[in-house]
């Protein structure tokens, strides 16, 4: 293990100095040609540059040393991952050497090149990446599985960060109608809806929570990160129930505060402690193996609700109030 760590350590540097050299002429680009992009609803700009950070954090994740290596250990135990195993396990540090040069470079495309044909073709990589993990490294976000919870992130980072770059590619005019906003919103409401009929159903006893923890993958976090979660696996053990009943009833408020106008505190916040623990219990912060969507679920749900739900109610208000004057 320490000498395939050492080699991937070798073969991340050379990585670095290339991306290093990349940004730089980027930087001076976009230094000398300074251009403005156009003007496009604020929701938009928020998930276009959400989408861009989310790819370079997940990259700059992806490079902690044991990650390539735990990945040739754990995939065939893995329920979400097991089917990226013929692929990924024959050359484990190569290829995750490429996911972070593709994830890096989308995430600098995106956070600079916001509304151009350059943004766009990153749009679109991004969208064939995002279907790519989805189905090969997270198995259909593990939706043939019963371990599949929204807690541990199905439907999968790739199936959110697929319908982020799908929305991004929509034209502006179904941003300013308010049409992407309502779509996306009112699928999360489904999907939130469903995951939490699924959470009642499968997550009431220690058993079912078994999945969270594989010590081929654990292994390859952070220590502070692996003291965390055996904490938490010590308390579901003990208490599984009266966890995933207050998981439960956190859900389901925040499904009622999807469907009803509350106020914005009370949304936000309940969003908040839903999300922490989502990435808490079941993601493990975003720092757990995953083979190109590192952060996970709970940051692309909280940038899609947050680019979509403010935005078109707002728009609906606006449409109200027009239609009431005309009257």
């Amino acid at each position: 293990m320490s000498s395939a760590v050492t080699m991937y350590q070798q073969s991340l540097e050379d990585v670095l100095i290339f991306l290093l050299f990349g940004i730089g002429a980027k930087v001076i680009i976009l230094l000398v040609i300074r251009t403005h992009p156009p003007k496009v609803p604020k929701g938009r700009i928020i998930l276009w540059y959400g989408l861009g950070a989310y790819w370079a954090i997940s990259s700059l994740i992806q490079m902690w040393p044991t990650m390539a290596v735990a990945s040739a250990q754990s995939l065939q135990t893995h329920p979400l991952l097991h089917a990226l195993a013929p692929f990924w396990g024959n050359h484990p540090v190569a290829n995750t050497l490429w996911s972070i040069v593709i994830q890096m470079v989308l995430g600098i495309v995106l956070l600079t090149e916001r509304e151009n044909i350059t943004g766009r073709i990153a749009l679109i990589l991004s969208a064939i990446w995002s279907f790519f993990l989805w189905i090969a490294g997270e198995n259909w976000g593990g939706l043939t599985h019963t371990s599949a919870s929204l807690v541990m992130g199905s439907p999968g980072a790739g199936f959110f960060a697929l319908l982020a770059s799908l929305a991004l590619l929509a034209p502006v005019s179904l941003w300013t109608n308010a049409k992407v906003p309502q779509w996306i919103f009112k699928l999360l409401v489904v999907v939130w809806g469903l995951g939490t009929i699924w959470q009642v159903i499968h997550f009431s006893s220690a058993t079912a929570w078994q999945p969270v923890w594989i010590p081929q993958v654990d292994g390859a976090e952070p220590h502070w990160v692996i003291a965390l979660r055996h904490g938490e696996q010590a308390l579901l053990e003990h208490n599984a129930l009266v966890i995933n009943l207050v998981l439960v009833a956190l859900m389901i408020l925040m499904e009622v505060l999807f469907i009803i106008p509350s106020p914005k505190a009370l949304f936000w916040t309940v969003l908040a402690i839903n999300l922490a623990a989502f990435w808490w219990l079941g993601q493990g912060f975003g720092f757990r193996p995953a083979y190109g969507a590192n952060l996970n679920t709970a940051p692309l749900l909280l940038l899609l609700i947050l680019s979509t739900k403010a935005y078109w109610r707002k728009v609906e208000g606006q449409k109200q109030m027009s239609s009431r004057l005309s009257a």
